[in-house]
């Protein structure tokens, strides 16, 4: 009889997880569906825009990477020997 409470008890909570992770799914996916709905295809001032300044910011990161790695690279040279 001590058993069968226990695992009431266990299925109770487990039967309770669940729905939650159900519920917090749903949620998620209503979540999705009003983004979906209410976007809308960029025009095309938008996609150069858009395309202009990633460029700007993959270049950007490049220099500063570049600018990094040169002095590095010259230090390394003249320490090894």
């Amino acid at each position: 009889m001590v058993r069968d409470k226990k695992n009431n008890l266990n299925d109770n909570s487990t039967n309770t997880k669940i729905n939650a992770k159900i519920n917090d799914l749903k949620s998620f996916l209503n979540q999705c569906k009003r983004v979906l709905m209410i976007s809308r295809k960029p025009t095309r001032d938008e996609f150069l825009n858009v395309s202009k300044v990633t460029g700007l910011g993959i270049c950007l990161l490049g220099a500063i990477g570049f600018v990094i790695h040169v002095p590095i690279t010259y230090l390394k040279g003249l320490l090894k020997p």
